[in-house]
């Protein structure tokens, strides 16, 4: 039986818009990658996905208190958006180890977040964003590319857009 590593809690998190640090410890909730589905005739209805064309993309951040950062976050414009998080990884020898990891995003935010305010107790401000493009690399391995405005949907390597961009 081989070992496989152990990927354990996350040990910090970082948020950058266009290269400037503006916030840290924050909560992020990566897209969901949704594939449109088509239905085809086969001993009734069988429903597959369709290479090529997905649902919208949209991930949210969430960051406790008001300040700059919030603000950098929140203007209504496009922005690149990349997040940095290192991950706790136990190995076969018992040993653990940090592991880097990144997510770059290109989105729009749809929020500008309000939130409770109570005396005595901390404010959370959720800011979720229209994602266009998302990529994520752990431990220096990319997981996923996709973009949707240059047609790339690259998963565990191989590029499933590529046969379609082909022929158009």
């Amino acid at each position: 039986m081989q070992f496989m590593d152990i990927k354990g809690a996350i040990l910090g998190t970082s948020a950058y818009r266009d290269g400037v640090l503006v916030a840290r410890d924050v909560t992020l909730t990566l897209p969901d990658v949704t594939f449109a589905t088509a239905e085809h005739k086969a001993m009734g209805t069988l429903e597959l996905p369709m290479l090529g064309q997905l649902e919208p993309m949209e991930a949210s951040v969430t960051k406790t208190g008001y300040d700059k950062g919030v603000a950098q976050l929140a203007e209504p414009t496009a922005m690149n958006l990349e997040f940095r998080f290192v991950q706790d990884v136990t190995k076969s020898d018992n040993t653990s180890k940090p592991e880097g990891c990144k997510v770059f995003m290109r989105g729009v935010p749809k929020t500008l977040p309000g939130g409770d305010l109570e005396q005595g107790s901390k404010t959370e401000q959720q800011i979720t964003f229209a994602v266009s493009r998302y990529q994520l690399i752990v431990g220096g391995i990319e997981i996923c590319l996709i973009d949707q405005l240059k047609g790339i949907l690259r998963i565990n390597g191989k590029d499933y857009q590529s046969s379609i961009n082909s022929l158009l």
